[in-house]
């Protein structure tokens, strides 16, 4: 067995590898570049395939994020080891070589996939028991949980202009944001939901601008948008609205009309991941709880 670092060149076996051996989840070609080389952070020296011969019989992903708030963290973006090559030590050499990157750079702490604001899932899925005992074996502690939520969004209609004419008669414009909103709409972010500037940066540069805001006395108070992580996949979020408008069913619309541009693209499903608040999501759009995923982290200094 030999390990090297991952290139563009393995891109399409290693999606492949992905999707055969990561059953419960799918892994398009164009995904797993956008979860690797199209990361901003992508260093090849943490991404890493083990081979026998020239076939890959695993892969681990790992990436470093510096966060204003949290500080500096190692996440294990992707793991995934040939069913059959299993119990053999071969996860274990992929991640002491990225673990010992991570310490060697000074990370904080390490966590596993929930990678904001490029990552795959917010944790692991503990259908993937295996995974499971991997992390726990490696000293990494359970210490949350969270959920993706899944909209069907067949026959569904989403038309808000009633809501919409409702908010307007109290001074609350809900539109889809337009380049001339980047700023205001930046400042209401850094603000009250900072950790999502990266993931709104990538809304207003997809075409037509995947964000919808909503303007009170000129001032962005709230909004919602989509197709900024796991793009073209049906992929919600992020949203949210200023503390002091909240009950004003801001969100609600705002989630609306988001979710209307994804049933205009053709998907039948838009997945709401790191789920918070489940009953608005349930209430405003009948979304129902899809998959569970157990948080962890591993404390370095």
């Amino acid at each position: 067995m030999k390990i090297e670092q991952l290139n563009p060149e393995d891109l399409q076996f290693a999606a492949k590898f992905c999707r055969i051996n990561m059953k419960f989840d799918t892994m398009p070609d164009f995904l797993f570049k956008e979860k690797t080389f199209d990361d901003p952070d992508f260093n090849p020296e943490t991404a890493l395939v083990a081979k026998e011969g020239d076939e890959i019989i695993g892969l681990m992903v790992g990436v470093i994020r510096n966060h204003k708030k949290i500080g500096k963290i190692g996440y294990i973006k992707l793991m995934a080891v040939k069913s059959s090559e299993r119990r053999k030590g071969i996860a274990s050499k992929l991640y002491e070589i990225i673990h010992e990157k991570f310490v060697k750079e000074g990370c904080e702490k390490e966590r596993i996939y929930e990678s904001h604001p490029n990552y795959f899932q917010p944790g692991i899925d503990p259908l993937y028991t295996e995974a499971i005992c991997f992390v726990e074996r490696k000293g990494f502690q359970k210490f949350n949980d969270t959920a993706n939520m899944i909209c069907n969004l067949v026959n569904q209609n989403f038309d808000t202009s009633i809501e919409e004419k409702k908010l307007l008669d109290k001074g609350i414009l809900i539109k889809r944001a337009e380049k001339s909103d980047y700023e205001k709409t930046l400042k209401f972010i850094r603000k009250d939901f900072e950790l999502w500037e990266n993931e709104v940066n990538v809304a207003f540069k997809n075409d037509p601008i995947s964000i919808h805001i909503a303007i009170y006395q000129d001032e962005v108070v709230g909004f919602s948008a989509y197709d900024t992580n796991n793009i073209n996949t049906g992929w919600f979020g992020p949203m949210g609205t200023s503390p002091s408008m909240r009950g004003k069913n801001i969100g609600g619309v705002l989630l609306k009309r988001c979710l209307n541009d994804q049933q205009k693209q053709g998907h039948q499903f838009a997945i709401i991941p790191w789920v918070g608040p489940i009953p608005f999501y349930s209430h405003h759009c009948g979304a129902k709880v899809q998959r569970i995923f157990w948080r962890y982290e591993k404390i370095l200094q």
